[in-house]
């Protein structure tokens, strides 16, 4: 009897024992990482600035409009002023698939333990209906590329249009960028994605 009761200790012990060992978290830049249904226009900018500081590629897109699939509308960036006179003919087609291919250069161009840092600064809503908010923001991203011709710590100001999806979700479909007032040299975001991918 005493052997039968020490096989069944075993064999419960052996199916709850493996299910306490802890793992080692994964880095977040896979399909994981803090990402929220956004059910809201503004959960779409928590899961921007997440997404970037998390370097996930796949949450970044998103928070994009995808036309082609899951969007009503198309995406459309809207450089910079002084970056869309030098770059005019980089931003002419410019699409979700540009980028991807800015956000997995940049993010290639950090150390791994090194991530990059979005404030946005002074966040308003500019406009609000059933069908878009447009939000007016500032920001600052800091992000340690070895570029030598673009600003480590890039600044400026970005107008966001997040639409509904046809699944009621919510997405950015128009990033407009610009360069702040009182910077006198170009230090946009514009500028980082014009070297990166150009």
């Amino acid at each position: 009897m005493s052997s039968t009761k020490s096989v069944i200790v075993t064999l419960l012990l052996s199916s709850v024992l493996p299910s306490c060992i802890t793992r080692t978290p994964e880095e977040p830049t896979g399909s994981r990482g803090t990402y929220s249904p956004p059910t809201t226009p503004g959960t779409v900018l928590e899961n921007f600035r997440n997404a970037v500081e998390e370097k996930n590629t796949e949450n970044f897109m998103l928070t994009l409009a995808d036309g082609n699939s899951r969007s009503k509308y198309p995406y459309v960036f809207e450089p910079s002023a002084e970056v869309m006179g030098r770059y005019q003919s980089l931003f002419a087609g410019w699409n979700t698939n540009n980028e991807r291919q800015a956000f997995l250069s940049m993010i290639a161009r950090l150390a791994t333990d090194q991530r990059p840092r979005l404030t946005f600064i002074d966040v308003a809503v500019n406009y609000s209906s059933p069908d878009s908010t447009v939000y007016v923001t500032n920001y600052e991203l800091q992000v340690q590329h070895n570029l030598s011709t673009v600003p480590t710590l890039l600044k400026g100001s970005m107008v966001l249009t997040v639409t509904p999806e046809t699944s009621g979700l919510w997405s950015i479909s128009r990033w407009r960028d610009a360069r702040l007032p009182s910077d006198s040299i170009e230090s946009t975001w514009s500028l980082l994605k014009a070297s990166l991918t150009n």
